[in-house]
């Protein structure tokens, strides 16, 4: 379920609010990065609760956040 509180925080928070969720989580984005990944938190889909989040997208937020905080993300939504 982090995965779509994740994501909801995109849709529904001010940038300064999802810097600050993604610090106390120690994936510290930018706001610039949050600005850039907000088109893509709309495409997020329920069924990747089930089927995982496609590497297409992981590509996708890489090419923004880079690897070490896409790493960190992942972590994050796999041990929560």
């Amino acid at each position: 379920m982090k995965q779509m509180e994740f994501i909801e925080q995109f849709l529904t928070k001010s940038d300064k609010e999802i810097a600050k969720f993604s610090r106390e989580y120690g994936v510290d984005l930018t706001i610039e990065e949050i600005r850039q990944l907000r088109p893509l938190s709309e495409r997020a889909s329920v069924t990747w609760l089930f089927t995982g989040i496609p590497n297409s997208f992981l590509k996708e937020v890489e090419e923004i956040i880079g690897k070490k905080k896409l790493k960190k993300l992942l972590m994050y939504l796999e041990n929560y």
